[in-house]
């Protein structure tokens, strides 16, 4: 959750560590600060708050001699968000950054009290530093001292560490929290918690693996492991993102940029996951997991949060197309319980970071036991990219807006993609629906386009419906079919952007309790798409109107019927006329609907929308 950035060579260090920092900003965090060497000396800023407080303590600032060092932004876990539990932290000439959490911290702090040392801090991290000093006053170098004092640390961490008495050198080691290095084509050596905060310098990163020890000095980048000393042969990854995708350009929120973007997201990841070299149907392009994909008997799908949504969507799909079961799971559920395992089952893990603590723990466990596991992350060379037997990506490029929204339409189109494959090599009567489908699929982006203009008919409603309920007291968004996960996924995003109790519901649940909630002060999201379920929600609407409910509808255009009983109508371009669209692709149109409405509901709070409170990016502990 925390970033990390780290740098040595002969670029401008200060400089190079705030930009990092800014790039990871999205991840979430409650204070920040850098280390660096000036003349052989550790220098330490940091401070409670935004990275803005920490750029205005290095106004002026010049490090002379070597450019080292080492930059952090905290989201708290041990102690209060405090200048004082701000990393890095300082113990004697040893200077530290550390991700994750140090689970056994109560015994080494013990240990170190009877040995003389007061931490300053409140923090699990601080007691790694001074681990690493007693080794040191013990004779042992840097190198060494890391090591040594790693292995007496359990849970997942990692960290990077420098030191005066070793100028010239910094030392990191990951154990389940994510670090990746790069070679400074300038010479040197970069190093950070994510790959988007070095991609202004190089797109040739290493993706250290747990058990990992770097070292980075002005020749590059030496790894080897926690077990030997000995090279661990790591190779280099080429990412595809630009540095360019990394701005606002222009757009006044990350979280808008990231929705607008969504037909593009939809080329890209077609173009990569399709043979468009083929004229036949869902082409996927061959690779070792599309054949496991084909064999499987049932599908066990795991995930967190709208990776969740996602997957709830993909079970709809393979199950509808693909004529295969698919049970979906909450990861953090499933990796402490017994399930009971089919021959033939296959678990598909689904992570918009690839670094998801809790679906990584799940593919490990399902290796050990002999399940074949298939990834869909978006990024290459992520950790769960790596563990599971094989990997899918979504091109959804660098998405910096803790909300997802382009990263969850990206993994339902993986889904959407593999069902229509599977259901090519049923019956004649599936097959041939599902060639209808690919042409209307491969239109797809060009009606989110036509949907997303900045001053067309459906974000101007979203807008106008986030003013008019801005103020009320809840929000239930309900659907049935392919919409109830949207209905999931809408909720959960005005929960994390505006602060505002939401809840989703499949329509049909509405009697069996929610409704009693159901009163003039509450507005209802329906989504209600002229799909085979159509009759039955406007049945629900009309239930909740009934009792008193304010409605804002999001459907069909020109669907008159349901618009004049809805107090806001919010029009996806299918009209109500074109019968041959297929109700499967709704959900494609519908989430940029749920999505703008919590980006205008939240910049109207005047919440902080690219980075909401009390969430990260990519959650990395449990």
């Amino acid at each position: 959750m925390c970033g990390v950035v780290g740098y040595v060579g002969r670029r401008p260090v200060l400089d190079i560590l705030v930009k990092g920092l800014k790039r990871l900003e999205y991840r979430g965090y409650d204070s920040a600060g850098v280390a660096y060497f000036d003349s052989d000396k550790l220098k330490v800023e940091k401070s409670e708050g935004k990275l803005v407080n920490v750029e205005k303590l290095l106004a002026g600032i010049a490090p002379k001699g070597l450019q080292l060092g080492i930059g952090h932004t905290r989201w708290a876990t041990h102690g209060k968000p405090t200048t004082q539990n701000a990393h890095p932290h300082r113990t004697g000439h040893v200077v530290l950054v550390h991700n994750g959490i140090i689970e056994n911290y109560l015994e080494i702090k013990a240990d170190l009290k009877k040995k003389g040392y007061e931490p300053a801090s409140e923090t699990d991290s601080e007691l790694f530093g001074f681990l690493v000093l007693d080794k040191m006053k013990s004779g042992k170098k840097l190198v060494e001292s890391v090591r040594e004092s790693f292995k007496l640390l359990h849970g997942f961490c990692s960290v990077v560490v420098m030191s005066e008495q070793e100028p010239g050198k910094f030392v990191a080691v990951r154990n389940g929290t994510p670090l990746v290095a790069a070679v400074d084509p300038q010479g040197g050596a970069f190093l950070a918690s994510d790959a988007q905060a070095l991609l202004e310098y190089t797109k040739e990163m290493i993706f250290l693996e747990d058990g990992d020890v770097l070292v980075g000095d002005e020749s590059g980048i030496h790894i080897s492991t926690l077990a030997s000393t000995k090279d661990a042969g790591r190779k280099a990854v080429t990412l595809n993102w630009s540095a360019d995708k990394m701005d606002k350009q222009g757009f006044e929120h990350y979280m808008l940029k990231e929705i607008m973007e969504q037909p593009m997201t939809m080329v890209d990841t077609l173009n990569s996951l399709l043979d468009r070299a083929r004229t036949d149907p869902f082409p996927l392009a061959e690779q070792p997991g599309v054949e496991v994909l084909r064999s499987a008997k049932e599908f066990i799908l795991a995930a967190c949060g709208t990776s969740w949504h996602a997957s709830l969507l993909g079970k709809y799909w393979l199950e509808r197309w693909g004529g295969v079961p698919a049970n979906i799971e909450y990861s953090s559920e499933l990796r402490y319980r017994d399930p009971v395992l089919r021959a033939g089952a296959v678990l598909i893990g689904t992570s918009q970071s690839g670094e998801t603590a809790d679906t990584l723990a799940i593919i490990k466990e399902m290796r050990k036991r002999g399940v074949p596991t298939v990834s869909i992350t978006n990024v290459r060379g992520s950790t769960i990219s790596r563990e599971s037997n094989y990997g899918f990506f979504t091109s959804a490029g660098p998405e910096f807006s803790v909300a997802a929204t382009k990263s969850f339409l990206a993994q339902a189109l993986v889904f959407f993609l593999w069902a229509g494959h599977l259901g090519l090599r049923r019956s004649k009567d599936i097959a041939s629906q599902v060639q209808v489908i690919f042409d209307q699929l491969i239109k797809l982006p060009h009606l989110l386009e036509s949907m997303l203009k900045p001053d067309g008919v459906m974000v101007r409603a979203c807008e106008e419906a986030a003013k008019k309920f801005q103020n009320a007291k809840g929000f239930f968004f309900i659907g049935r079919g392919y919409s109830f996960p949207i209905a999931l996924e809408g909720a959960l995003k005005l929960k994390e952007v505006a602060y505002v109790h939401s809840e989703g519901y499949a329509a049909g649940e509405l009697k069996h309790g929610p409704i009693a909630m159901i009163d003039k002060e509450m507005v209802t999201i329906v989504l209600v798409p002229q799909d085979s379920l159509y009759e039955k929600t406007v049945s629900n609407l009309q239930e909740l109107k009934a009792r008193g409910s304010k409605i804002i509808g999001i459907g069909n255009a020109g669907d008159e019927k349901v618009k004049k009983d809805c107090d806001v109508w919010i029009p996806i371009p299918v009209k109500s006329a074109d019968k041959d669209f297929d109700e499967s692709l709704y959900p494609f149109l519908l989430v940029p609907a749920v999505q703008l409405f919590s980006y205008y509901m939240a910049k109207l709070k005047g919440t902080d929308v690219d980075q909401p409170r009390n969430l990260a990016k990519s959650v990395t502990v449990e």
